[in-house]
C-alpha cells in the first residue's frame, strides 16, 4: 500500500511538470511567433506637386508719407480710400522754423556777398594817401626819437663823468640814466610803428589779394548752398505722393504736429502676394513658378501669379523664408491686407511612389516606413511629399518592389513578421 501511494505521488508530480512545460512552450510560441502583417507595393503615379499656404496681399511699395521736418498740419487734401497719382499734393504743413532758417540764410548770403565785394575792390586814392601819410609821420617820429636819443646819450655820458669826480649827487645820475632808458624805449617803439605802417601801405597797394577773393567767394558759395537747402525745406511743406496708389490711413488731423513718421499711409496700385514658407521648401523653389491664387470669401474665382522673389535670408527664430508672388490679371476684389490661399506649383508633372498614409511613421524630423523582408521588419528612411487623397507620395527611400507594411503600429525594426495572404 505504501509503495502504491508513492507511485501515485510521483505520477502526479510528473503530470504537473508536463503540464507546466506545455504551458511554457505555448507561451514562448505566442511570444516569439511572427507578427501577421498586411503589405502593399508602392504604386507609381504621375503628380502635380504644390506647396499650399495662406498669404497676405500687399503693395509693391508701401510707405508712411510725411515731410522732412516736424510741422503743423494746415491742409489735408485726401481721405482714407482715395486713389492718388504720383506727385499729387496730400497735405501742407506749416513750419515757422524753416521760414526763419530761410531768412537767416538770405542774410548770410548778403553778408558774404558784401565781403566778396570788399575783398575784390582796389584801394581808394584817399586810402593810399592816408596810409602814406601815416608812414611819413611814423618815420618823422623815428627821426625825432633818434635825435633825442643822441642828446640823452651825451647827457648820460657827462653825468657819468661828473659822478666819478664827485661833482654831482647820485640822484642826478639816476635821473639821467632813467631818461636815457625811456628815450631808447620810445625809439624802439617808433621803429616798430614804421614797420607796421609800411606793411599796411604795402598790403593796401597789393589789393585785391587773390587769396582773399578766393576765400570770400568760397564763403559766398557756402551761404548760397545753405539758402537753397532752406528754400527746399520750405517747399517740402507740401506733402506729395511719391508714387500712385491708395491712401489706406490718415495719421494726422488738422492742427496736429507731425514729422517724418508720416501724415498718411500709401500703398501702390501694383500689388504682390507675400507668403511665409518653411525653409525646407527652399530646394523646390524657383523664380517664375506658377501659383494658383484664390479666396475663401470669393469661392470659385481663382487667378494665377508667378513667383517673383525669394527672400535673401531665413528668419532663424521661425525657420521661414518669405517669398513674393506677382499676380497676373488680378480680380477687382483683390485688396491690400487681404488674406488669400496660395498653391505654388513646384512640379507640374513628376513621377512618385504612393503608399497609404498609415504606412508612414514620423520620428522627429525623419519619416520612415517598415518593409517586410526575409521574415523581418526592415526600417527605411524616406523623403515624403505633401499628402494627396491617394496617400503619401515618396520621392526617395523605397522602390516599387518593396513590401511596405500598411499599418506598422506596434512593430519595431527587426521584429519577425509574417505577410498576410491576400484574398484572390
Amino acid at each position: 500500500m505504501a509503495q502504491s501511494g508513492k507511485r501515485s505521488k510521483l505520477t502526479a508530480w510528473l503530470m504537473t511538470g508536463c503540464l507546466l512545460a506545455a504551458i511554457i512552450a505555448v507561451t514562448l510560441w505566442f511570444v516569439r511567433r511572427p507578427n501577421l502583417v498586411a503589405v502593399t507595393h508602392p504604386t507609381p503615379v504621375s503628380l502635380t506637386e504644390t506647396i499650399a499656404s495662406s498669404a497676405r496681399v500687399g503693395g509693391i511699395r508701401e510707405s508712411a508719407i510725411g515731410a522732412q521736418f516736424s510741422g503743423t498740419v494746415e491742409h489735408l487734401f485726401v481721405k482714407e480710400g482715395d486713389r492718388v497719382n504720383a506727385g499729387q499734393a496730400l497735405a501742407t504743413l506749416k513750419n515757422n522754423v524753416t521760414q526763419q532758417q530761410k531768412v537767416q540764410a538770405q542774410m548770410a548770403v548778403e553778408t558774404a556777398r558784401a565781403r566778396l565785394t570788399q575783398a575784390s575792390k582796389p584801394p581808394l586814392r584817399s586810402e593810399l594817401d592816408e596810409a602814406l601819410h601815416q608812414v611819413t609821420e611814423a618815420r618823422a617820429q623815428v627821426a625825432q626819437a633818434n635825435a633825442d636819443l643822441q642828446l640823452a646819450k651825451k647827457e648820460f655820458s657827462r653825468s657819468q663823468q661828473l659822478l666819478d669826480q664827485g661833482l654831482i649827487a647820485r640822484s642826478e645820475f639816476d635821473t639821467a640814466q632813467a631818461n636815457l632808458q625811456s628815450i631808447e624805449a620810445r625809439a624802439r617803439t617808433a621803429k616798430a610803428t614804421v614797420k607796421v605802417r609800411e606793411a599796411q601801405l604795402q598790403t593796401l597797394k597789393s589789393k585785391p589779394q587773390p587769396e582773399d577773393v578766393q576765400v570770400a567767394r568760397g564763403e559766398l558759395a557756402e551761404a548760397e548752398q545753405a539758402l537753397q537747402v532752406a528754400k527746399h525745406q520750405t517747399k517740402d511743406a507740401t506733402v506729395r505722393a511719391p508714387f500712385a496708389g491708395v491712401v489706406t490711413a490718415i495719421n494726422a488731423e488738422l492742427g496736429q504736429t507731425v514729422g517724418a513718421a508720416g501724415v498718411v499711409d500709401l500703398i501702390s496700385d501694383s500689388l504682390e502676394i507675400r507668403v511665409d514658407l518653411d525653409e525646407n521648401n527652399l530646394a523646390d523653389l524657383d523664380l517664375g513658378q506658377v501659383a494658383i491664387l484664390s479666396s475663401s470669401t470669393f469661392g470659385g474665382n481663382s487667378f494665377q501669379g508667378r513667383l517673383s522673389d525669394i527672400g535673401a535670408a531665413v528668419d532663424q527664430a521661425r525657420g521661414i523664408v518669405t517669398v513674393k508672388i506677382t499676380p497676373e490679371n488680378p480680380p477687382n476684389w483683390l485688396r491690400p491686407g487681404q488674406t488669400i490661399n496660395v498653391n505654388l506649383v513646384t512640379n507640374e508633372k513628376v513621377d512618385r511612389l504612393i503608399v497609404p498614409s498609415t504606412a508612414v511613421l514620423r520620428q522627429g524630423s525623419r519619416s520612415v516606413v517598415l518593409v517586410a523582408q526575409d521574415g523581418h521588419a526592415i526600417e527605411r528612411v524616406v523623403l515624403t511629399r505633401a499628402a494627396t487623397a491617394q496617400g503619401i507620395p515618396i520621392s526617395d527611400g523605397i522602390t516599387s518592389n518593396d513590401a511596405v507594411i500598411v499599418n506598422p503600429s506596434g512593430i519595431s525594426a527587426g521584429d519577425p513578421v509574417r505577410v498576410q495572404r491576400q484574398r484572390e
